[in-house]
C-alpha cells in the first residue's frame, strides 16, 4: 500500500540557543549582541554570529528585546482631532519613520478635550510606551512635566506649551503669516476676516494671529479688529460671528482667512448656504493645503504646511531621545508655502 504523504511540519524558527551553538559562543554573548552591547565581543566572534543570525534567519521576539532593555518599543501618539487631514498627514510621516525603527504606535485621540487627553497620557504612561508626540490642548502642564521628569521622552507637535521645556516641532507660522498677510494687502483687500477656533492655550492659533495683527497695524490697515474666534461646542456662535462680519463689511472689498482646514470647511458650507460665492462676494483664504483646494471654485489660496516633514521629524527625534539623546529642547520651525490661487484675486482685476 502507498503510504499517505503527510504535509510537512513548518521549520521550529530559530532560538537565542541555536544561534549561540551555531556561532560557537554563549547565549549571554548573544544577549549581548542583540541589546547592542558589543564592547566585550571581539571582531571575529561579531561576524561569526550576524552569519549565523543571517543563516537561521533568527527574529528576536520584540517583546522579550523589550523585557531585556527595560522597553515597550512602542510610542504612543495623541491627536487633538484625527479627524483633521493635518492630523492624518502628520501620523503618516511619523508612521513611515516609526516602522522602519522597528517600533510600533499607540494612535488616541482628544477632540480637543483636555479631560481626554489627561486619560490618554495615563494611559500611555501605564502601558509604559517609550515616549510619547502629542498635538497637545495646551491645558495639561503638569500631567505632561510629570511624565518628562520620569525621564519619558515628549515631543510636542505644532503646538508647544509654557513651561514645558521638550522637543516641538510645527510650522514658522510668523514666517507664513507675514507672507500671507502681506499679499492680503497688495491684493487690495479692505476688510479681512480672521476666523479661528478658540486662541487661548493654542500656541500655533496664538502665533498666527499676533502676526496677522502686528502685520496689518504696521500697514494702518481696519482689520487688526477683525478677529472672530468662536467654540465648535457652543450653538449658533459660529454663525453669528460670520453674519456679523458679514454685515460690517457691506460694500467693500472683503476676505475671510480660516486657522485651520476645519475652518476652512465650516466656513465655505457656511458662505455656500447664504448665497455668498468665493471669490466675487467674498475672498477667501486659508491654513492647510488640502487635496480639494485647487478645485473649490477658482481654487483656494492656501498655506500649505509640511505635515508629512513634522510627523517625520518628530518621530526622528523621540527615537533620538529613546536612545539616549540627553541634549537641550530644541524647536524646529519648518517653513510653509503660500499658494496663491482664484480666491483672493487682485482688487484691481475683474471678476467674472
Amino acid at each position: 500500500m502507498d503510504s499517505i504523504n503527510q504535509p510537512s511540519k513548518p521549520p521550529q524558527k530559530a532560538t537565542i540557543a541555536d544561534v549561540a551553538k551555531a556561532a560557537g559562543v554563549s547565549k549571554t554573548t548573544i544577549s549581548r549582541y542583540l541589546s547592542g552591547d558589543y564592547k566585550s565581543i571581539s571582531e571575529a566572534t561579531l561576524q561569526r554570529i550576524k552569519q549565523s543570525v543571517k543563516e537561521l534567519r533568527y527574529r528576536p521576539s520584540r517583546l522579550a528585546r523589550g523585557l531585556r532593555q527595560d522597553r515597550s518599543y512602542s510610542i504612543g501618539m495623541i491627536f487633538a482631532d484625527i479627524s483633521n487631514p493635518f492630523s492624518t498627514s502628520v501620523l503618516k510621516g511619523a508612521e513611515d519613520m516609526c516602522t522602519k525603527q522597528g517600533y510600533s504606535m499607540i494612535v488616541c485621540n482628544t477632540d480637543n478635550d483636555p479631560e481626554k487627553e489627561k486619560n490618554y497620557i495615563a494611559m500611555l504612561h501605564a502601558q509604559r510606551v517609550d515616549g510619547l508626540i502629542i498635538h497637545p490642548t495646551g491645558q495639561n502642564l503638569e500631567n505632561l512635566r510629570e511624565l518628562s521628569e520620569d525621564q519619558i521622552p515628549i515631543v510636542l507637535i505644532d503646538r508647544s506649551i509654557p513651561g514645558l521645556k521638550v522637543d516641538t516641532v510645527g510650522t514658522d507660522n510668523d514666517k507664513a503669516m507675514t507672507e500671507a498677510t502681506g499679499y492680503f494687502l497688495d491684493q487690495g483687500f479692505e476688510r479681512i476676516g480672521f476666523f479661528s477656533q478658540p486662541i487661548q492655550h493654542v500656541s500655533s492659533r496664538i502665533e498666527r494671529a499676533r502676526t496677522f495683527v502686528q502685520i496689518l497695524a504696521a500697514a494702518g490697515h481696519p482689520s487688526v479688529d477683525d478677529i472672530y474666534e468662536y467654540e465648535p461646542r457652543i450653538q449658533g456662535q459660529f454663525d453669528e460671528q460670520l453674519d456679523r462680519f458679514i454685515a460690517e463689511t457691506q460694500g467693500q472689498y472683503r476676505m475671510i482667512f480660516a486657522v485651520n482646514v476645519v475652518t476652512q470647511l465650516k466656513l465655505i458650507n457656511a458662505l455656500q448656504k447664504r448665497g455668498l460665492r468665493i471669490p466675487e462676494d467674498v475672498g477667501f483664504a486659508g491654513v492647510d493645503d488640502s487635496e480639494w483646494a485647487p478645485v473649490v471654485g477658482s481654487g483656494l489660496t492656501t498655506i500649505a504646511q509640511p505635515t508629512y516633514e513634522i510627523g517625520n521629524k518628530a518621530m526622528e527625534l523621540i527615537l533620538e531621545r529613546i536612545a539616549g539623546d540627553n541634549g537641550q529642547p530644541g524647536h524646529y520651525a519648518l517653513s510653509a508655502n503660500l499658494i496663491t490661487r482664484g480666491s483672493t484675486p487682485s482688487r484691481n482685476a475683474k471678476i467674472l
